[in-house]
């Protein structure tokens, strides 16, 4: 955990608050479905930051940074607040990191993150009950994804996971994985 201490304050609560922030940006990043997707993702959100504070064999890093994010839970309110900043401070953090930890651990922050985010857009499915042109365009658009997945050489999501990632959150997450200089598809 030295590694948090060599950062500037600000720069290790920017740090620390990314987990959080970057689950609760694609959450907000789509209104349907309402105040139950709103707990449903909420509730998801808490629960895979928990996971990975506890995670034995993945990142030290990542697991001091997000164990941090859960002790910091008093905060939450306070870094809901910045959601509009989170594209930028991915960016940075990803500077700020790299100055007191390796690459590897670096990328397994950027990669966490990213899972963050997906996970907690898949925890409900805004797109049900949709017209037949609308399930077409999504269908192309998920041919689109599978296709360049293929020539990246990168793992695709099943339709039904794709299904449950709702157009807004997926932007929203191609937008945080640009900030990460990272591909999401």
């Amino acid at each position: 955990m030295s590694f948090l201490n060599q950062m500037d304050p600000d720069d290790r609560d920017m740090v620390v608050s990314l987990p959080y922030r970057v689950g609760l940006r694609v959450s907000k990043s789509d209104d349907t479905g309402g105040n139950e997707s709103d707990e449903q993702e909420m509730q998801a959100l808490s629960s895979i930051l928990s996971g990975y504070a506890q995670e034995v064999f993945g990142s030290e890093t990542v697991q001091y940074i997000i164990s941090e994010t859960i002790s910091k839970r008093n905060k939450w309110p306070e870094w809901s607040g910045t959601l509009e900043k989170v594209e930028d401070d991915c960016h940075k953090a990803i500077d700020v990191l790299s100055a007191v930890v390796d690459q590897k651990e670096v990328n397994a922050f950027k990669q966490h993150l990213i899972e963050i985010g997906e996970s907690v857009a898949m925890a409900f499915r805004e797109q049900q009950n949709l017209g037949m042109i609308a399930k077409l365009k999504l269908f192309m658009d998920y041919k689109k994804d599978k296709k360049l997945a293929a020539q990246k050489k990168i793992s695709v999501k099943t339709w039904d996971q794709f299904l449950n990632i709702s157009a807004h959150e997926r932007r929203a997450l191609r937008s945080i994985a640009g900030a990460l200089n990272i591909t999401y598809i």
